[in-house]
């Protein structure tokens, strides 16, 4: 007579490693990697060609030179002095103490210019250095040059004394 648990044996054995089979031969049921590597979200990124690089035609553009002062500075009144901004600032300013009504609020020996007020208006008298010497300019607060009114009057009476 053969007994049942001695039958269950070979056959309980015989599912485990069937079991065990089926789970390391890729099953369906144990690998669920092709539901998200076929997922949309998983593509690779498509950039339209326009936006793949930023337009940069106009990134060296240069701004047109006429409101600049470097191009006012050949109109507008200016002293063109012998030497360099350096020995000439002393200069303008023993100038600008021998004239009349020029109020000399401060100084900017490094920056070469001269804050003075002269008939009811204030601005900057600066030297600068320029080919084969400096020049001599009147300024706005805003860094125009001023060819006109109070400040063309005194830069002629600077003249007067170099």
């Amino acid at each position: 007579m053969t007994s049942t648990p001695r039958l269950m044996r070979p056959l309980l054995l015989g599912a485990v490693l069937a079991a065990l089979a089926s789970a390391s031969s890729g099953c369906s049921w144990f690998d669920h990697k092709s539901d998200y590597q076929n997922s949309t979200e998983n593509r690779s990124l498509e950039v339209p060609p326009d936006l793949d690089m930023p337009d940069t035609s106009v990134a060296t553009a240069l701004p047109p030179t006429s409101g600049l002062g470097g191009a006012q500075a050949a109109a507008g009144p200016e002293i063109t002095l012998a030497g360099s901004a350096t020995d000439a600032y002393p200069k303008v300013g023993t100038a600008l103490e021998g004239i009349d009504g020029v109020v000399v609020n401060g100084r900017a020996e490094a920056l070469g210019s001269y804050d003075v007020t002269y008939k009811g208006q204030s601005f900057l008298i600066r030297v600068q250095d320029s080919k084969g010497g400096s020049r001599l300019l009147a300024l706005s607060p805003d860094g125009k040059i001023l060819n006109s009114g109070p400040a063309a009057e005194l830069m002629a009476a600077i003249k007067a004394k170099f």
